[in-house]
């Protein structure tokens, strides 16, 4: 199947460049090459607006996807070593956003209170306040994707597929 652009006119899409290279020099799997392509160039750019919008309230992508998973956890609060499966973000990191947070009285870590190795992670009122308040601002911006929800909702369906494929959605256990 060959790949043919899809630009409108009057504007510069870099992927029809690589596409039409990419063609010429008879390279392999152009489909799949430019969607990582257009996946990548489309994560750099809707971080890079929601960088700048939580700027303004002095926090990291990290951070805020923290505290909007904890606020979205029962009794909003998360073991340590889950919040790091569960954002996919390094142990190391996770302790650093939490301890900024937990600098900033957003959030508190207490003792797990049955498991004494483990260290548990509890939104503060100033936590939910602040998670709310980005959240509307995020919100506002499409969570950096200016798209409309209809086209939001296929989106989320593709990448499910994509998910599944490369074992982000695991089956679940038998009982």
């Amino acid at each position: 199947m060959r790949l043919r652009t899809r630009t409108r006119p009057g504007e510069f899409d870099p992927l029809d460049w690589v596409l039409e290279h990419w063609q010429a020099q008879d390279r392999p799997d152009a489909e799949h090459f430019l969607a990582v392509s257009a996946l990548f160039r489309t994560h750099q750019a809707v971080t890079a607006r929601q960088d700048e919008l939580l700027k303004q309230f002095d926090l990291t992508r990290t951070g805020y996807l923290l505290m909007v998973t904890l606020f979205l956890s029962k009794d909003q609060s998360r073991p340590l070593g889950q919040l790091s499966k569960q954002l996919m973000v390094h142990p190391t990191t996770i302790t650093l956003v939490v301890d900024q947070l937990e600098e900033r009285r957003i959030l508190a870590r207490n003792a797990h209170p049955t498991d004494r190795r483990t260290t548990v992670v509890k939104l503060t009122k100033a936590g939910r306040d602040l998670a709310d308040k980005v959240t509307a601002a995020m919100a506002k911006v499409n969570f950096g994707i200016p798209i409309p929800q209809d086209m939001a909702v296929e989106l989320v369906e593709l990448l499910r597929n994509v998910r599944r494929e490369i074992g982000d959605i695991p089956p679940v256990a038998a009982d």
